[in-house]
Parts: structure tokens; sequence; C-alpha cells
């Protein structure tokens, strides 16, 4: 079926041992203890010291390994525990292992921060015996570091890689060591042919793959299926192709290739009910099992979402409610927060309706969190997978507690906020709103809760005047209620340092008052400019402005501040008489400007488009801060927590006072 395996140059044999070399004496310098000759069920005790490296800041560091495991790639957590400065590592190979490559991660401010080795990577072969690799070994080993075929790990190395003959080297002693699995990776075999000789790779594959189809009988349907997709699309021999798929359809008629057409057919059709049709008839002539193969198994999670989405739609609720029990924990998290959180968003339907649902699905993801059905091929690890479930839920319990506020069940607002971890109850002012009118409507204490969310720095201005009101009856004085205030705001949070922008310079701003004059804003004057891009279209901007009337009062005497408000992206005719109106009716005393349209017409962004294109976003509410004439400062978006708001842009006037 091969020619007989030739001798790569020396050259080839020399770099590939260096390469092991250089693997072996770089990756000791943070993770220390790896078996030099590990076996698959040993037990391997390592020592991971993120000194000097990319974590050695992160207090929270985890850890996974790619394993290749009976020709198939997985990911597998390591359990890890903090000793002192370093962190124990322990690792169980695999049954069939042949290769493992370690990697080690922290979540931070900024994203997720990894260390793999400093592009020599965290490698190891496992062996049957001393001097016997695993199978496998060598084929995995001639890929991972290959550019060209190791683009699923996740940007494992960053600008190393093998050239292309050492990869043809260790792929042909996988051949010659394992000849009898061959028909589990000849498609990479055939990969390495398309690189080493693309002039040749026509004539070569044809013949190539030719010979090896005379010896498919009695191979399982995965084996035609490479065979059919390499003649179809790497070869574009249609005739080949098509008397592979003839094949296929004969002796695999409830197979891969059949519930794929199968499948492909249900996407394209427009009409909901026509498509429910079609849907309920695949699952009937290709029910799920376990022999679906781990490629096709999202078929049957965008289905069961089709089918909520279409019964919700079409209010057949008895329907969803024998649907919920058969669905997985993705599956339901997708469907509560496409179908029921946007339902009582948009108060389309009526709550008491979503709780006959609602409930059912939360319980059943409270039993599923762990079913790692977030697992993704070897996107996330087992543990990042439940990890994921886990947010999920809590983010959908959050909603839960909304429900039951509309429905004024408190007792189950309170029993809903038990199921959450004690930060999360506290993430959000109009949640601890929620948590405040339960307890009040059981005649509950609520000074505890109170002192969490201000702990937390999520106190709505009317959670504010209860604390005070709290603080008051116990004899103490107003006066002292600011400075009372901010010490429980440091008690859970170190001061938070300001991140200034390096200087950019701002684009000039003209805007337009309500009686219709023109002005051009002063960026260069000296003082500290805060803009607040809104429109009365946008809701967040809109929750955002307690918090910005907050900040205007509390520097309305500071000469060197000034702050504006300018409408912008309004959609519709009348808007500055709607801004006005909405400020008058909540009281608010905020001078609003209105930007100008460009020539041409459209929506009034004159201005702001010019700072969209730098921010690259021209999402509102929009914050910038000016000093100079240049852009220090800029959010994005309402947290929803007017205190956080008022903080963070009093910290930026500050530091740029300070500068």
């Amino acid at each position: 079926m091969l020619k007989k395996i030739i001798n790569i140059k020396l050259l080839v044999l020399v770099f590939c041992a260096f390469t092991l070399q250089v693997t072996s004496q770089e990756t000791k310098l943070r993770l220390t203890g790896m078996a030099d000759v590990p076996i698959p069920g040993a037990v391997l005790k390592m020592t991971y010291d993120a000194k000097g490296g990319p974590l050695e800041n992160i207090k929270d560091i985890n850890g996974y390994a790619y394993v290749f495991n009976d020709y198939r790639w997985e990911i597998e957590d390591l359990k890890m525990k903090k000793n002192g400065a370093v962190w124990n590592v322990e690792f169980t190979v695999p049954k069939n292992c042949a290769f493992m490559a370690f990697k080690f991660y922290g979540n931070t401010d900024n994203g997720l921060v990894t260390d793999t080795g400093q592009d020599t990577g965290y490698l190891l072969v496992a062996f049957k015996e001393p001097k016997v690799k695993m199978p496998g070994a060598d084929l995995a080993w001639a890929t991972f570091r290959n550019k060209d075929f190791n683009g699923q790990f996740g940007g494992y190395f960053k600008e190393f890689t093998i050239n292309g003959d050492a990869a043809e080297y260790w792929l042909k002693k996988e051949v010659a060591d394992n000849g009898n699995r061959f028909p589990e990776f000849f498609d990479t075999y055939f990969k390495v042919l398309k690189v080493q000789k693309p002039e040749k790779f026509q004539e070569l594959g044809s013949r190539f793959l030719g010979d090896f189809t005379k010896k498919m009988k009695g191979m399982p349907e995965e084996v035609y299926l490479k065979v059919h997709n390499i003649y179809a699309y790497e070869l574009k021999d249609k005739a080949k192709a098509d008397s592979i798929e003839n094949v296929i359809v004969k002796q695999f008629p409830k197979g891969a290739f059949l519930r794929f057409k199968a499948y492909q057919k249900i996407m394209p059709i427009a009409d909901a009910a026509e498509r429910n049709k079609v849907i309920t008839q695949f699952l009937v002539d290709f029910p799920y099992t376990t022999d679906v193969p781990d490629s096709q198994k999202y078929f049957y999670d965008n289905i069961v979402k089709m089918q909520f989405g279409y019964y919700f739609d079409n209010k057949d609720y008895k329907s969803i409610l024998a649907l919920i029990p058969t669905m997985n924990f993705a599956n339901l998290n997708d469907a509560y927060h496409q179908n029921i959180s946007k339902a009582l968003y948009l108060k389309v339907v009526d709550p008491a309706v979503i709780e006959t649902m609602a409930v059912p699905m939360i319980k059943l993801m409270q039993e599923k969190v762990n079913d790692l059905s977030y697992m993704q091929g070897i996107y996330w690890s087992p543990n990042q997978a439940t990890e994921n479930a886990k947010t999920q839920l809590n983010n959908e319990l959050v909603i839960q507690i909304r429900m039951y506020d509309m429905l004024k069940k408190y007792k189950e607002v309170l029993e809903t906020f038990e199921l959450l971890p004690f930060q999360k109850r506290y993430e959000k002012a109009s949640i601890n709103d929620i948590h405040v009118r339960a307890l009040e409507a059981l005649n509950k204490p609520t000074t505890e809760v109170l002192k969490n969310a201000a702990r937390a720095n999520t106190l709505s201005e009317s959670l504010t005047a209860k604390l005070k009101e709290a603080f008051v009856k116990e004899g103490k004085k107003e006066a002292d209620f600011p400075a009372y205030l901010e010490q429980l705001k440091k008690e859970n949070n170190s001061e938070e340092k300001i991140a200034l922008m390096n200087p950019v310079p701002a684009p000039a701003i003209k805007v337009q008052s309500a009686d219709g004059k023109t002005k051009d804003l002063a960026l260069s004057s000296g003082k500290i400019i805060v803009i607040d891009f809104w429109a009365t279209w946008c809701g967040p901007c809109k929750k955002a402005f307690p918090a910005m009337q907050q900040l205007v009062n509390n520097f309305k005497e500071d000469k060197q501040v000034e702050i504006y408000f300018i409408s912008t992206q309004e959609t519709k005719e009348g808007y500055k008489k709607e801004a006005a109106a909405y400020l008058k009716e909540k009281g608010l005393k905020l001078d609003t400007y209105f930007d100008l349209v460009k020539k041409g017409g459209g929506t009034n962004n004159a201005s702001f488009s010019n700072y969209a294109a730098i921010f690259k976003s021209s999402g509102i509410p929009r914050k910038v801060v000016i000093k100079n004439g240049q852009i220090r400062f800029t959010s994005e978006g309402y947290s929803g927590n007017p205190g956080q708001l008022v903080d963070e842009l009093t910290n930026v006037i500050n530091a740029l006072k300070n500068e």
C-alpha cells in the first residue's frame, strides 16, 4: 500500500533530536517532575512554578492536557493544588494515551492568559514499556508541532513549528511501527503529501487513494467518509466521489452520511410549520443514539432549540413541557435565554404562563449542570465546560428572580437568592432592589443586604436612602453617613487604580442647543471635559442618568470640570422635544445638546461618528473624558450600578487633576 520507507536527510534527524533536547530543558523551568517514560495508567506528580512566566501574578491557576488517546484528540483536566508559592500538579495518564501536551491558564480582567512553555511546550510521549512508544506517539509528535496540522489547539505554539520533512519523518515511523492502524490516520498522511508534493499532488494523491480504496472492505463508515471527502474536495474527482457515495448509501443506510444529508434538508426551510414536520421525520429516521458521532451531535442541539422555539411561538406549552425532560443543559440554557428571558423582558407572555415552563427548566438545569454538554471537541476541558454551565445557570437564576418579583412571589424570590453564590447576589443594583423588596414584604430585616450591596458598590438611589435611614436610626449623625458608606465600599474592594488612555487627539465637537443655536465645545481649554453621548431610544443611557446627575451635583462648584450631555444617533422626528420632556419628567437637571446631522442627511451623528471610528464601536451610552484636547478615558454601556459609574468617573477626573 505504501512505498518502502526511505531515510530522511541527516539534517532532519539532527533537527528532531535537537527539538527533543530543547523541549526537555526549557519545560523544566516552570514545570518539573515530568516522567521521562510515562506509562498509561501512571499518576504523574509534577510541580508548576509560575514565577518568570505569563501567569506569575495570577492568583488562581488551572491546567489541562491535550491528549492523543487511541488515535483521537481529547482534553483532560489537571488536578492542581496550591502549595506555598508553587502548585502541585497531578495527572493520570489515560489508558491508551500516546502523547500529552500540558497547558496552564488563569483568568484576568484582560481575558485568559496561558502558559505553554514559551513555544517549547510541556510535552510528553507515552510508552508501553521502556523504549517502546505507544501507538500514535509518532503521529501526535509529528502533527502537534507542525503549524499545518495543529490549528485546533488554541494557539499552543505562537511561533514554533517543525518543517514538513520532520513531520513526514515521524509520520513514516508511525506507519512502519503501527501499520495496522493506518486506516485511522491515512487522511493525515494524505495532508502531508499535499504539503510536501504540491506539484505532484494530483497524480500521487489519486494513485495513493486508488491503492487505499482497494483494501477498504469491512472498514467503518468513517473511513469511507474520509475517502469520499478527499475525492470530492481535495482531488475534485466527482466520478470517484459519487462511486464512494453509492457504496456508503448502500452499506450504511442509517449512518452519518445520510444523517448529514437529511439534516441539510431542514435548514433552508423557511416555513416554521413545514420545518417542524421535517424535523419530526428526521428524528424518526435518525433517532439520537450512542452511534451518533461527536461531530454530528450539534444536529440534535440545533433541532431541539428549533422545536422549542416553534412550540413557544405557537403557544404550544404542552409540547414544551414534554420536550424539556429530553434536553441537556446547553439546550435548556439556550432555550431559556432565547425564549423565556426574552418574553419576560418584552412582556409578550404572561409571567404566570412563563413560570409553568421556567420552573421545570431551572430545576433540570440544576440537575444537569455537570453533564458536560458545553464540551465542544477539545475547545473546553471538562472543568471549563462545567464552570461555564454554572455561570450560565447563575445568570438564568437572576432572570428567575425577576420573574418571581413580577408575580409578587417573594418567598420564591428569597429561595432563589439562596441558590446564587454570595457575590452573584450583589452584582446589580436592580437585583438588590428586588432582594430588599422581598425581605420587606415578608417582614424580614434588610440591613445586612443593604450593607452587602454597599460593600459591592451596587446600591440604587432608593437603597442608598434606606441604608442612610437605618444608619440614622442607630443614633448616628446623618453628616457621618458619606464616610460610613465609603468605609463599607472599601471592606471588600481594594481601591481600584484607573488606567488612563495614552493621549489620542479628540475630534472637534459641534453641537446644537434646544433653541437651535450651534456651539463648538472648547476641548483644549485646560479643563477636564466629560461627555455623555446618549439617545432618547437608548434604555441604558437613560438608566445611567441618575448616576450622571449625582456626578453633576458633585462637581457643580468645580471650575476645572465641565460635563456635557450630547444626544446623538436619533432616529425619529421630534427627538429634541422628547429629550426635554423626559428630563423634565424625571426631574433631571442635565443640560443636553444635540449632535448635528451630516451633510446629506441621516441621523444626527456628525461629531459622534468621528469618536465611533476611533473606538471602533458606535454603541452608546459612551462616556468620553478629555483634557487639553486629548482623549484620556472612555467607556461604553452601563453596568446598572450608579455608585460604580460615579466612582469610576470621579477617579478619572481626580487622576487627571493630579497629573
